[in-house]
């Protein structure tokens, strides 16, 4: 399979180091591949560098949030048909995902297995 139909890595979006690398580590280790970044500025420049096949995002965080991020990829088509899982400790988390219109939502503090399993049927759906 060429590079370019091959599919996009997931990218992983948190300001928090420990999270974002615990997340990428572990969808390493399921089989994904994975983009990361701290911040919604770095996530756009990635999503126009290559499609990602799936994003994992955080909401709060400087720079960019994970709101301004979705507005902007979705403005630009950049993430058109791209399945989002959110994960965050926004208190009206649920209410939020549903206004985004992601394919997910996962609290903070999560269970790691949990965040694979609706990571992996977001992709799944998206295919």
């Amino acid at each position: 399979m060429s590079e370019a139909a091959s599919p996009g890595p997931i990218l992983v979006v948190d300001d928090d180091d420990t999270i974002r690398e615990t997340v990428a580590e572990a969808l390493v280790l399921d089989g994904f591949k994975v983009a990361t970044a701290r911040n919604g500025a770095e996530a756009l420049a990635l999503v126009r560098e290559r499609r990602p096949s799936g994003i994992v995002l955080d909401l709060m965080m400087p720079i960019m949030t994970g709101w301004q991020f979705l507005e902007r990829c979705r403005a630009s088509h950049l993430c058109s048909g791209v399945p989002v899982v959110v994960m965050s400790a926004y208190s009206k988390l649920p209410e939020e995902a549903a206004r985004l219109g992601v394919k997910g939502c996962i609290a903070k503090p999560f269970d790691l297995d949990v965040l694979l399993g609706a990571i992996e049927r977001a992709v799944q759906r998206a295919t």
